[in-house]
């Protein structure tokens, strides 16, 4: 990690690659928003690759976690709010995201400024719980200010990088396992089993009776497991992850509000605004095919819904589905420059 800068941007700090030496001009920005419990850390494997593929990578940490701006009682008393189970509880978590959402907007507007970033050469990603950032972001951008950067030029595309299927919205399927809602152990409990659940390989069949709900392979074994403490500090940080915590709040009111369901809906069918060009905005679903089952879930479900948007000619986002075989939720770790290409790659289609 010496060679990489933390630095400090509006509300977020943020890990930054820095210019590729071999690319001074031209290069692609990737912007990343991590997942649950997971900070900017756990991406940090990916850097050595950046002046490689000339890009530029660039990693948030979330508010909540280390080194950006902790959240204020105002914020606090938003998502708590939020928790009521009433249209103004599913208000409250709305705007809570929408203002997560414009922070996102204005660290990108002002890194596109200071850093005289290129048109079209803007990538931003959101890791797992990261990807409900993305649809948040899409569902809003349109109401931010753009007086002094027009920032759907800059984007060639947002990503929602192994997005589990209840964080785009999607339902639970029957018989399902989930530590964090397993109701033979304490939430307390789930927390503590979910790095190993989640850092998991898994071997999934191409139904629903084939994916496997609670079976783990042993080949490879699961990430965490050849993390060092070293590794952990700088990877893994799980206070927001509690059951009081920002991100565990936050969650728990996503999902029972519904409103990770209406996140995707309205990034899916965009108003009319090609004024304004955020409809124009590709979203792309990058999945892991031996992550756990709520990766090849969501996908599914993902595309039986825009198979049927189109089918019925509804007015629906360019969306594109991309497919890692053989690589589990935690990619960026145990491969990569694989990874870093992946997300760079223009085609869905591409084998790497």
């Amino acid at each position: 990690m010496s060679d990489i800068v933390w630095k400090r941007l509006g509300v977020f700090a943020f890990l930054d690659s820095g210019v590729p030496p071999s690319h001074q001009e031209g290069y692609t920005t990737l912007v990343i928003v991590h997942g649950f419990a997971w900070p900017a850390g756990v991406f940090s494997r990916m850097f050595p690759f950046a002046n490689k593929t000339g890009s530029r990578v660039v990693i948030i940490n979330r508010r909540g976690y280390p080194g950006s701006e902790p959240f204020a009682d105002e914020d606090r008393a938003l998502l708590a709010s939020s928790m009521e189970d009433t249209s103004e509880g599913l208000k409250c978590a709305d705007e809570f995201m929408k203002q997560r959402a414009e922070e996102l907007h204005d660290f990108l507007v002002e890194l596109v400024k200071s850093e005289s970033l290129a048109i079209n050469r803007v990538m931003l990603a959101g890791w797992s719980l990261g990807a409900s950032w993305m649809t948040a972001f899409l569902a809003n951008a349109a109401s931010f200010d753009d007086s002094e950067v027009k920032l759907h030029q800059y984007l060639r595309r947002v990503i929602a990088y192994d997005a589990p299927a209840h964080i785009l919205g999607y339902p639970y399927p029957q018989g399902y396992y989930y530590p964090l809602n397993d109701p033979s152990i304490s939430l307390e409990e789930g927390v503590k089993r979910f790095p190993l659940w989640v850092t998991s390989y898994y071997d999934h069949g191409n139904t629903l009776e084939t994916l496997s709900l609670l079976s783990t392979s042993s080949n490879p074994l699961p990430t965490i497991t050849g993390m060092t403490p070293e590794n952990l500090a700088l990877a893994l940080y799980v206070a927001p992850a509690a059951p009081d915590g920002t991100d565990g709040l936050t969650h728990t009111s996503c999902v029972d509000r519904g409103l990770y369901a209406q996140l995707r809906k309205a990034t899916l069918y965009p108003p009319p605004q090609a004024e304004r060009g955020w409809s124009d905005v590709e979203f792309r679903c990058l999945w892991c095919d031996r992550s756990n089952w709520l990766m090849p879930w969501g996908r599914w479900a993902l595309e039986a819904e825009v198979s049927a948007a189109k089918e019925s000619g509804a007015n629906i986002r360019e969306i594109s589905v991309m497919r890692m075989r053989g690589s589990n939720h935690f990619a960026h770790w145990d491969e990569p420059e694989r990874t870093l290409r992946v997300l760079l790659s223009d085609s869905p289609d591409a084998d790497l």
